[in-house]
């Protein structure tokens, strides 16, 4: 599958990153974060066999020796500091907090069990057992490619493994010849699988960045880069259940830009399509707080949800969006609102319970956006709560009917 396309995604972070020449060795601090929780999840069987493997390796070392059948005895102190790293170690790749603890002190244990091990590979070596040394690939191989590290706290590891492993050379007195090859070996490894393991981080990176991507593409509209209509649809319900638990407030706001199809009429399709992404910044940039949304709902509308509101705090965002939208001065000679580009807006601020259903609400921002057109555009008109009684779904009674044409605008 080919790469999604970066063009007109200037309002995404994953875009972002994949449009730069050289792909980031470490992203911002929260997308750091989440690749980071993405990662170990992916690898979490992965780090579990090694951690697994890694304590029955140890153990039947010690075993070995137990039963008499290996050569040099292993160090009590080192060989305990080992094993009990490798147990601690399973218990963090095995348990409830993996994904909030592994990267803290895996590093830490990692390092310390390998400088350990290539210490008292190297001692056995030196007392005869030269076939020992063919395990010191597994040191350097494994902080790279199994253990769930960053590249650059493995490269770290396996170079300090590697002086760990030259110091105990010169210290156990390992004959030059098999020292020298030992170390030739060893340089040439970790040079290898650095590159290899860069190589496979940057991929990791991008294909992270890709599968956002395509997930953020699902939720937005490419246009207008809010969220999108099904956002909106799955939203809206839930949002509308916390509320009614909590017992807070939902306003429902619908946006229309005026007379937009005159205005493509006269400047084109794509004058029409930058204007509606300068709309959608405009008003976008008026909901800020967590749990608010704005979508595109279809056309040359737009819809918003504000959470925990009221009919007065409503107005005066409902009023903040509609001058932003003004104060962009788009130039709009088809327009009998006016001589810019300008917007009207119909909201129905209700308090959500049992009896009433979050499609009866944009039911009621409809209607007052239909009033807000009929009185002349540009302008933001408010159906509260008292009148979701007269709401007949699908329908609007005709007692809401005169109401909502008797009622006053608000500006």
């Amino acid at each position: 599958m080919s790469p999604p396309s970066l063009e007109g995604l200037q309002d995404s972070p994953y875009a972002a990153e994949l449009r730069r020449p050289n792909p980031a060795s470490r992203f911002a601090a929260a997308m750091e974060a989440d690749y980071r929780q993405s990662f170990l999840r992916d690898n979490r069987t992965l780090v579990r066999l090694s951690c697994t493997l890694a304590v029955l390796l140890i153990g039947l070392r010690g075993l070995e020796v137990l039963i008499g059948i290996g050569a040099g005895q292993p160090s009590p102190p080192a060989f305990l500091c080992a094993l009990g790293d490798s147990v601690i170690l399973v218990w963090l790749a095995w348990g409830r907090g993996y994904e909030r603890f592994y990267l803290s002190w895996a590093p830490v244990l990692i390092l310390l069990r390998s400088c350990l091990v290539a210490t008292e590979l190297v001692r056995v070596a030196a007392h005869g057992q030269l076939d020992m040394l063919m395990l010191l690939p597994l040191l350097l191989i494994g902080p790279f490619f199994f253990m769930g590290l960053r590249y650059r706290t493995a490269l770290l590891i396996v170079c300090l493994t590697g002086a760990s492993m030259l110091a105990a050379a010169a210290a156990y007195h390992l004959p030059p010849p098999v020292a020298f090859h030992a170390g030739a070996f060893a340089g040439i490894s970790i040079a290898t699988l650095a590159v290899a393991a860069q190589q496979i981080e940057k991929r990791c990176r991008r294909a992270f960045l890709e599968s956002h991507l395509v997930a953020e593409l699902a939720q937005h509209d490419v246009l207008t880069w809010t969220k999108n209509r099904r956002v909106f649809d799955e939203y809206l319900p839930r949002l509308w259940r916390q509320a009614a638990e909590d017992g807070r407030s939902l306003a429902i706001l619908l946006l229309d830009v005026d007379h937009f199809k005159p205005y493509n009429d006269r400047y084109g399709h794509q004058a029409g399509d930058i204007a509606l992404r300068k709309v959608a910044h405009a008003i976008q940039a008026c909901v800020r707080r967590p749990l608010d949304l704005v979508a595109r709902y279809g056309g040359e509308e737009f819809t918003a949800i504000l959470y925990d509101t009221d009919a007065s705090r409503t107005a005066s965002a409902a009023e903040r969006m509609r001058k932003a939208v003004e104060e962009l001065a788009i130039e709009h000679r088809g327009s009998r609102a006016g001589a810019m580009l300008t917007i009207s807006i119909g909201a129905a601020v209700i308090a959500p319970d049992p009896r009433r259903s979050p499609g009866g609400a944009v039911q009621l921002a409809d209607e007052a956006l239909y009033r807000a057109k009929s009185k002349g555009r540009n302008r933001l008109e408010i159906v509260d709560d008292s009148e979701y009684r007269l709401l007949v779904t699908g329908v609007f009674s005709k007692d809401l009917a005169d109401t909502l044409k008797r009622g006053s605008g608000r500006h």
